[in-house]
């Protein structure tokens, strides 16, 4: 069995880190598949355990997750992952905006791909891997982060107009239209768009729809019994087919296979139902 435990960052980092997570436990030896989806975060993923394996499509084998990685946005489904033994991993959950603006890399580097750490970040990650093994409690491991984290402030200064919009529209549920995130930030849309790029990773209207289905899908996991007409409605969605159409495109099912899949994993529930709601654990 697998816990998975969340909490929201600190105040003066809570515009650049929009969650925390720890996830451990032991896997049996018929390993857990875990679906790789669209999805709007950014994340560095620290794993003192065993690692998690990322399947190659049509050849039966995988290769191992670095010990660090950096996880990109993810516009599309792509295979997934499958993880057995002992499972103790730390989760770095950036703001749209928040791995560009504390490391100073174009994001449409890191869009639908997974990196080793220790190449996109460079020679801090060793020491605070070693320091974050060292240090099993999650609230320690946080503290600790942080401590590194808000040291990177000072270097990359205050959020510019575009990274506020971007945080705003994950805040949002992905409700926001792009003119008037351009008008708000005194821009063109044309040089919104390509600003927003550069930070996020993905065309604002994509990554609006990304976030949007995400909070659709957490919307019924946590309330399974909701019609799914309901909570196109809620989310700002045309009508059901359009989620549906969404869900497609997003995951590569229809919703009910998509939900009857996750069914059968039900350790990795919380890691899909915290996606826009960061709970304390």
């Amino acid at each position: 069995m697998l816990q998975t435990k969340m909490a929201p960052s600190s105040a003066v980092l809570r515009p650049y880190v929009w969650a925390y997570g720890m996830t451990t436990g032991l896997v049996g030896s018929i390993p857990l598949a875990i679906p790789r989806t669209a999805r709007p975060k950014q994340l560095l993923t620290f794993f003192f355990a065993d690692p998690y394996c990322t399947d190659r499509p049509g050849s039966g084998h995988s290769d191992d997750s670095p010990r660090v990685t950096v996880v990109g946005p993810q516009t599309h489904a792509r295979a997934g992952l499958s993880v057995c033994g002992h499972v103790d991993n730390f989760t770095i959950h950036f703001q749209p905006s928040g791995f560009n603006r504390l490391f100073g890399i174009p994001m449409t580097e890191l869009t639908d791909s997974a990196y080793d750490a220790y190449a996109v970040i460079g020679p801090g990650i060793p020491r605070l891997e070693h320091e974050l093994g060292d240090t099993p409690g999650f609230a320690e491991r946080i503290q600790l982060i942080e401590e590194r984290l808000i040291c990177l402030l000072g270097c990359h200064g205050t959020l510019d107009p575009v990274a506020v919009a971007a945080n705003r529209l994950f805040a949002s549920n992905g409700v926001h239209r792009v003119s008037a995130m351009a008008a708000d930030s005194g821009l063109s849309t044309r040089q919104f768009e390509r600003r927003f790029l550069a930070q996020v990773g993905v065309p604002p209207k994509l990554y609006a729809r990304i976030i949007r289905f995400n909070a659709a899908l957490d919307h019924k996991l946590r309330w399974p019994r909701r019609a799914w007409s309901r909570i196109a409605n809620d989310h700002d969605f045309y009508d059901q087919m359009h989620l549906v159409h969404d869900c497609r495109a997003f995951t590569g099912e229809s919703p009910s296979r998509f939900l009857a899949y996750l069914e059968g994993v039900p350790e990795f529930h919380t890691f899909f139902a915290t996606e826009n709601h960061p709970r304390h654990n």
